[in-house]
Formats: C-alpha cells, sequence, structure tokens
C-alpha cells in the first residue's frame, strides 16, 4: 500500500481553517513544522522508523501538538493533521470530541504528555480501515 503523506500547504490550510472557525493568531516558527512533517517518512533504506499508517498517524498527533510549529491552534491543528492523513490513506478515526479534546490536551502538555507509544496504542484502538468496495474489481 502506497501512504499519502500531508505536505505543507495541506497543513497550513487546515490550520487556517481551525482559527477561521475557532479563532486565534496567525503565525508559524519557520522550519519547525516541515521538519515535523518529515518525521512520519523518517528511515533509511528498507527500514521505516514508523512502520504502520497508525505510528505516522502518531507522529502528525504527538509532534505538532507538543511542537508548537505554530503561534496558535497547535493542539487543532494536530488533531485536524492526523485525521485527514488517516483520510487520505483510507482510515477513519472513530472517537468522542470530548475524549479527543483531552487526549489531546494531555498529549499538548509537558507535565502530563503520555509516552509515544501509549499515542499510538490510542489511535489503533480508534482507528478503523475502511471497506473498499471497489477494490480487487477489474
Amino acid at each position: 500500500m502506497k501512504v499519502e503523506y500531508l505536505e505543507l500547504e495541506d497543513v497550513i490550510e487546515l490550520h487556517d481553517q481551525a482559527l477561521k472557525d475557532f479563532g486565534g493568531i496567525q503565525g508559524r516558527e519557520p522550519g519547525k513544522l516541515e521538519a515535523k512533517l518529515a518525521l512520519p517518512m523518517s528511515g533509511y533504506g528498507d527500514f521505516e522508523r514508523y512502520p504502520s499508517i497508525e505510528e505516522k498517524a502518531s507522529v502528525y498527533l504527538y509532534e505538532m501538538a507538543s511542537g508548537h510549529c505554530f503561534s496558535d491552534g497547535n493542539k487543532r491543528t494536530s488533531f485536524l493533521s492526523t485525521f485527514t492523513f488517516l483520510d487520505l490513506n483510507g482510515f477513519d478515526l472513530v472517537v468522542e470530541d470530548e475524549e479527543v479534546y483531552r487526549f489531546v490536551l494531555s498529549v499538548a502538555n509537558d507535565k502530563t504528555r503520555p509516552p509515544f507509544e501509549e499515542v499510538v496504542l490510542w489511535i489503533r484502538k480508534h482507528t478503523h480501515k475502511r471497506f473498499d468496495i471497489h477494490a480487487n474489481k477489474e
């Protein structure tokens, strides 16, 4: 399966929409977002640092929520990016809004941030592969 990754423009658009919908201050740290967006693809040769879709999605959530790439809206953008990445790759993130809110807040907070492995488990628990009715049809 070929993985579809988020582009810089995708995340900036998600961020801008989040600010438009919920308010906040524009601005971002130059280079920081680009570095975070490269992480899910990291590896060398045949080795992938984050081989599963859930791990790659977790990198978006973990790194963007805690990495403060933007002046405002980091938590919203991290969740929207994670959700969009999963959607692009045929997965649904199925979780109640209140749980998302609490979990993303905990990931963004230096004092309550769970280990990365727990973020992967949370994503895995709430992620479901969509059934593709057109798969294997010629």
